[in-house]
């Protein structure tokens, strides 16, 4: 490598440690209230720079398989250390047609903690369904099965979550040439099932933290439980530096 090269790959990695040190800005209720712990133990301030997941705002979940999986992650952020928003509303919002699920989870709900469920036919409904169910600030959190979106449509998003202080989780279905769509997201997270040489039940998966604001990537392999709608951590699959370099 010449010595220019090298200099441009340093100054780059020094710009990417910077933004890492930064705070994501606008955070409602400032950085007390992060969630820096979840899925059993996990210390999200590995990997995410504010120090674990923003309680409002964004978050997306990424599937490429059509089980209950995506679903029951999406249940799990969605009442993830819901603290003072108790006794609002969780709103679980499905596009018909966008992601099949299976049909498993309105079975496997518990019957007193179930959601406010709505089904609609179009992308453009559920979307608007989203918003303005954010901005009231009436609803502790969203879960919306949808379509893709543009940027524009998640920035819209993002702003109605500050606007009603509500935590929304979008499931996205994974393009078939496995690239992402760009998004003003929180957090990102994909699953899909592990390799059957490595599971002999059948609900190992692997969950992945793609991307985001201040986000460094790390992988888990979950066990997903559909009869109970839970989830755990069986092991910690990679991360990008050694414990000795996070932020």
């Amino acid at each position: 490598m010449s010595d220019r090269r090298l200099h441009l790959a340093r100054a780059a990695l020094q710009r990417a440690e910077k933004q890492w040190k930064g705070q994501v800005a606008c955070l409602p209720g400032g950085t007390d209230r992060i969630m820096r712990r979840a899925f059993g133990g996990v210390d999200l301030a590995h990997h995410i720079s504010i120090g674990g997941i923003a309680p409002v705002g964004l978050h997306e979940i990424i599937c490429g398989h059509d089980d209950a999986a995506a679903s029951i992650l999406a249940w799990y952020l969605a009442r993830l250390s819901i603290g003072d928003q108790t006794g609002k509303s969780l709103f679980w919002i499905r596009q018909r047609r966008a992601i099949d699920q299976g049909g498993l989870y309105p079975l496997a709900l518990p019957a007193t903690d179930m959601p406010v469920m709505m089904v609609v036919d179009r992308q453009a409904t559920a979307l608007w369904t989203c918003e303005e169910s954010a901005k009231s600030g009436q609803i502790a959190s969203i879960i919306v099965e949808t379509t893709d979106y543009d940027l524009t449509a998640a920035r819209r998003l993002q702003l109605a979550c500050e606007a009603g202080h509500t935590r929304l989780i979008a499931i996205r279905h994974m393009r078939s040439d496995g690239k992402t769509i760009a998004s003003s997201a929180h957090t990102r997270w994909r699953i899909t099932p592990e390799a059957a040489k490595h599971s002999t039940t059948g609900n190992r998966h692997i969950l992945s933290l793609i991307g985001g604001r201040g986000v460094r990537p790390g992988s888990w392999r979950m066990k997903i439980d559909a009869t109970t709608f839970s989830l755990s951590v069986a092991d910690a699959l990679e991360n990008r530096l050694p414990p000795d370099r996070y932020a």
